[in-house]
């Protein structure tokens, strides 16, 4: 990586702290040019706002997402139990590579921050819908074929979503609940990810 690359994602990886502490009401250049170790000027020569750092953290991180969901269907025969343990597979590991990424929109949601539904509104028109759009294409064939029970395509979806983000959420509860299962993060998201794909097979495949 270059070095204005990795200064730049010294920022965003600052910003997006002090976004999900403070909100974005809260945050303050300043703050978020000390944690990056760099200085306002910088900032600024990357983005000319907060308003534009805070939209690069969500689609930078969003569209790359998307383009990882758009490899799963390089595979030309659709089998739902391939497909669906890459999909968990690749939404875990960006959530754990952007463990903050949902706390901070969650915030930002909460405090209608008009700046998210604009992101992501423009996001998903782009990026997200071409692959939703072929995922439920394939859930609901899959279901006539009866290689899966006929279920509602887009409430697979909204379960697999949910069940992957539950425990980015609520990791600030859980790890007390149980802090020995927060105790090696790697095992932990393994056994999830185990555990995820198991159940929404159970529910799928024909019995």
């Amino acid at each position: 990586m270059k070095e204005s690359e990795s200064t730049r994602e010294k920022i965003k990886e600052a910003a997006t702290a002090v976004f999900v502490e403070r909100g974005y009401d809260g945050a303050r250049m300043q703050e978020i040019a000390d944690r990056a170790g760099a200085n306002k000027a910088m900032i600024y020569y990357y983005f000319n706002s907060k308003d534009e750092l805070f939209e690069a953290i969500f689609t930078e991180n969003f569209s790359t997402l998307f383009e990882m969901f758009g490899k799963l269907f390089d595979v030309p025969d659709f089998n739902p139990e391939e497909f669906l343990p890459r999909l968990v597979h690749l939404h875990l590991t960006f959530l754990r590579n952007h463990p903050h990424l949902p706390r901070m929109m969650a915030r930002e949601i909460h405090s209608n921050n008009p700046i998210v539904d604009r992101v992501v509104r423009q996001l998903f028109k782009e990026s997200a819908r071409p692959f939703l759009d072929e995922v439920q294409k394939h859930i609901a064939r899959a279901g006539k074929s009866g290689l899966i029970r006929k279920v509602d395509p887009v409430q697979l979806i909204w379960n697999l979503i949910a069940l992957n983000l539950f425990t980015f959420f609520t990791e600030p509860i859980m790890s007390v609940v149980w802090p020995d299962q927060f105790a090696d993060t790697d095992k932990l998201l393994a056994e999830r990810e185990r555990a995820i794909v198991d159940l929404l097979l159970y529910g799928l495949l024909p019995r």
